[in-house]
């Protein structure tokens, strides 16, 4: 049997005892034995339950108060004490920290016990953007970050991580964009803000141009095609238009040209190349020579001139150029005879054209007579007057562009004729080889002659 002294833990531990044994008659022997009495059984320890708590809001941890642990023991009393972990009203960070007492009874006997603080970080991060602006490179793209979206995002307890849900734009993507951050702080609790990301495609387009050469249309024009210049330019966001700064020649800009290729692209950047373009006229002028026979009629000289617009009609895209023809006169010896008439036209381009026609002469003119001037004559001492002959002493002359002399030329009344008092018409008729007849005439008063005091009164 173990007993527990009062003082047992005090002293030294040791304590003599007498045993006496009676028997049924009264005989008795007594023996002394001496007792070490050891406490070796430790205090029973109690301590707390497990703690949670939040952190308090802006702060990373926590104000935790707890009881101590409590402990009894079986010699007496037994004190405790922290031997690890914070104390009460200490600030405990996020997570879990063990707490350890320890009790101790007077024989030195030792017992621990534990419990857990735990703090659960559970505010969330102050999420904060800022609107960027980001251009896109040569090949139509752009790259970002979510450190250039955050504009100074913070938590109790320090941010973990930065997240964009889009951080490559294209071509696609020029103008405002939308992009959420997502800030995540180190014990996982996230917030989200919204970035509007303007994209801009700032690079203009790689312009490239090729010499070209043209024909002029029929009409004289021609219209460029602004792809027929381009050389194969190109723009990572893709080209809208192509211009030129001439897009019609005409024929004053034969041979080489300038022209200028502006190219724009889908987001209205430009870029510019020349270029030369060749113009040529390869089109002939059109010559026609007419189907019918062309008359044409001599003049007083016996000669008529051609000229081309007389036998044929000529057009050029570019004007008609030099017209010219192989029988430019004919005359008096070329009535009768079909005279071919060769046309030849040159735009002055390089381009010709020939064409043939046939000219009829005739002469149409009728011959020139002069007529002697009226005249007065006397009759005769028998009463009459004979007419002269005023073709043969060439007081009437006939001249005629192709027939020399006239074919006909005629008196009326004839030379000869026997005439009477009174005024006569003398009328002369010319005629040549084709039939063109003419005439003119004059007046012959014939008086009589008086003597001295006579006078003759005509009756009419």
């Amino acid at each position: 049997m173990m007993y527990c002294l009062s003082d047992a833990c005090g002293a030294n531990g040791s304590e003599t005892v007498t045993f006496t044994a009676t028997d049924a008659c009264g005989n008795f022997s007594s023996t002394t034995a001496t007792f070490t009495t050891e406490d070796t059984t430790a205090p029973v320890i109690g301590c707390p339950g497990d703690v949670t708590a939040v952190t308090e809001d802006g702060d990373c941890g926590a104000i935790v108060n707890f009881q101590p642990a409590v402990a009894i023991d079986n010699c007496g009393s037994a004190f405790t004490y922290q031997t690890g972990g914070l104390g009460s009203g200490s600030v405990f960070p996020v997570g879990d920290t063990l707490i350890e007492f320890t009790a101790q009874d007077d024989c030195g006997n030792l017992a621990t016990c534990t419990f857990t603080v735990t703090v659960i970080d559970d505010d969330a991060p102050v999420a904060i953007c800022q609107d960027l602006t980001v251009l896109l490179d040569d090949t139509g793209n752009a790259t970002i970050t979510a450190n250039q979206l955050n504009f100074g995002s913070n938590d109790n307890c320090g941010i973990g991580n930065l997240d964009i849900d889009i951080d490559t734009f294209d071509c696609s993507n020029v103008g405002a964009n939308q992009v959420t951050l997502t800030v995540t702080d180190i014990h996982g609790n996230t917030a989200t803000c919204v970035a509007s990301v303007t994209v801009l495609d700032n690079t203009a387009p790689i312009a490239v141009c090729q010499d070209i050469t043209l024909e002029l249309g029929d009409d004289g024009t021609v219209t460029i095609d602004p792809l027929a210049v381009d050389g194969g330019s190109s723009d990572a966001c893709g080209i809208a238009s192509y211009e030129l700064n001439i897009d019609t020649l005409d024929c004053s800009n034969l041979g080489n040209t300038a022209v200028i290729l502006t190219v724009t692209d889908v987001n209205g950047n430009q870029s510019s190349c020349s270029a030369i373009v060749t113009l040529e006229d390869n089109t002939p002028p059109v010559l026609v020579c007419s189907d019918d026979v062309v008359t044409v009629e001599l003049n007083q000289d016996g000669v008529a001139f051609i000229t081309p617009s007389l036998v044929a009609d000529i057009s050029d895209n570019c004007g008609t150029g030099a017209v010219t023809i192989d029988v430019q006169e004919v005359s008096c010896a070329d009535i009768g005879t079909p005279v071919t008439v060769n046309v030849f036209a040159n735009d002055g381009n390089g381009n010709s054209a020939v064409c043939s026609a046939v000219v009829t002469v005739v002469d149409s003119l009728a011959p020139e007579i002069v007529c002697p001037d009226d005249q007065v004559v006397n009759l005769g001492p028998d009463g009459t007057y004979t007419l002269g002959d005023y073709i043969a002493d060439g007081s009437a002359t006939a001249t005629d562009n192709c027939t020399d002399p006239v074919t006909i030329f005629s008196q009326d009344p004839a030379a000869g004729s026997v005439l009477g008092f009174g005024m006569q018409v003398i009328t002369f008729t010319a005629e040549d080889q084709y039939g063109n007849i003419s005439t003119c005439s004059f007046e012959l008063d014939i008086q009589e002659i008086l003597g001295a005091g006579e006078s003759k009164i005509l009756l009419l």
